[in-house]
């Protein structure tokens, strides 16, 4: 997108000059934590300067990497949670209507900036923030915490920090939830265990799910591990803007399902 147009859009979605300077990385803090004012959000987003939760927020808001054609999850379970940067945007997203929002992150210090978000957004009492990994069963598994915060990741080799680690039944129980609307996975690469275990134990608790997939994991991957548990898979461009997405057959939520859909100017109108 060019320049021009990515000023127009800040325009028309920033409330503040801060804000648009602070997109636009012109704003250098060296405190932890400031914020964005962004129209349809009646609160501030936090976010952490000179960090990449900058852009994580064009990913979301501007480039509309989880734009969907209709927005009927009311419950959501995001793995991968970082700083609650997709919280901001599916409160954006849901008109506030988010019923629950479960959030999971491994990570020490995006799981506080996490639960600053919830306070700063005010849904901390429909929240549910859980300071683990999600994996393919409980317990504890290394930590790989080289790197920018949004690449953190379960380890595969020796080192690295001890977390909690929860199967996503689990995760669902600490939460009160019987079934999730909405799993989102963007956990740097642990998809390749966590999905198959998550279709394998408890997909009838799971919608509907999305997926950003690393380490040379593909579609077709993706898709013949939803398909086996009984979901109608979805590729990039048709359910979800640029990820992989998938809706359980006989939820409630089959019906949302719509083939192919036109995501060409998704972004200019989200």
């Amino acid at each position: 997108m060019s320049a021009i147009t990515d000023n127009l859009w800040l325009l028309t979605r920033c409330s503040n000059i801060r804000t648009v300077l602070a997109m636009k990385g012109r704003r250098r803090l060296v405190r932890p934590h400031d914020y964005l004012n962004l129209r349809g959000l009646a609160r501030p987003v936090v976010f952490r300067p000179n960090t990449t939760d900058i852009p994580v927020a064009w990913e979301l808001f501007r480039n509309a990497e989880y734009a969907t054609p209709t927005w009927p999850f009311r419950t959501v379970v995001d793995c991968g949670a970082n700083c609650g940067m997709f919280l901001a945007w599916a409160l954006w997203r849901s008109g506030g209507q988010l019923e629950r929002y479960v959030g999971v992150e491994a990570d020490a210090d995006s799981f506080r900036t996490l639960q600053h978000q919830a306070d700063s957004l005010a849904i901390d009492e429909r929240a549910v923030l859980i300071n683990a990994a999600i994996w393919e069963h409980d317990g504890s598994v290394a930590f790989d915490e080289s790197g920018p915060s949004w690449g953190h990741h379960v380890g595969t080799r020796a080192g690295g920090r001890a977390v909690r680690a929860m199967a996503l039944e689990s995760i669902l129980d600490e939460a009160g939830l019987a079934e999730c609307d909405l799993l989102k996975l963007d956990i740097e690469g642990g998809e390749r265990r966590v999905l198959p275990a998550v279709m394998a134990t408890c997909s009838e608790r799971v919608n509907a799910l999305v997926a950003e997939l690393h380490d040379g994991l593909t579609y077709d991957w993706f898709a013949h591990i939803v398909e086996r548990a009984g979901f109608i898979a979805a590729p990039p461009g048709t359910l979800f803007h640029s990820h992989p997405g998938a809706i359980r057959k006989g939820s409630a939520l089959e019906w949302c399902f719509s083939g192919d859909c036109d995501f060409a100017t998704i972004g200019a109108r989200q």
